[in-house]
């Protein structure tokens, strides 16, 4: 996963939150196939990009750029350890703005704040 540097409990510990309080806070979009499987979704305050998430089993096949493009976000916040989000969103014109020494649960985990331009 693209979290592979976090252990499994500290990912686990970001869930509750996501679920309860993060999630009801977006807009989120939903990509499914033709038989409504869902298989991506992003999320969005405003012009922020809280979450994308594609399944593994469809990388590379074009979702994730559909998604971004779909809810066009001028910045995005990634793990730095997150090298593979960190070059989709560089790819998309996003560039570095800052980065935070920890994730915002006071967690170990830089996090990378990018920007770009409205497209």
């Amino acid at each position: 996963t693209s979290h592979g540097f976090m252990s499994d409990d500290d990912s686990a510990e970001a869930h509750p939150y996501l679920r309860d309080a993060l999630l009801p806070s977006m807009d989120v979009w939903v990509a499914e196939d033709d038989t409504g499987r869902p298989f991506g979704l992003a999320g969005v305050r405003g012009p922020h990009l809280e979450l994308l998430y594609v399944e593994p089993a469809v990388h590379g096949t074009g979702i994730g750029t559909l998604l971004l493009d779909h809810v066009r976000p001028t910045s995005v916040e990634v793990y730095a350890g997150n090298t593979h989000g960190l070059g989709f969103y560089t790819a998309h014109g996003f560039r570095r703005l800052r980065t935070h020494t920890t994730d915002a649960f006071g967690r170990p985990f830089p996090v990378v704040h990018l920007v770009r331009d409205a497209p």
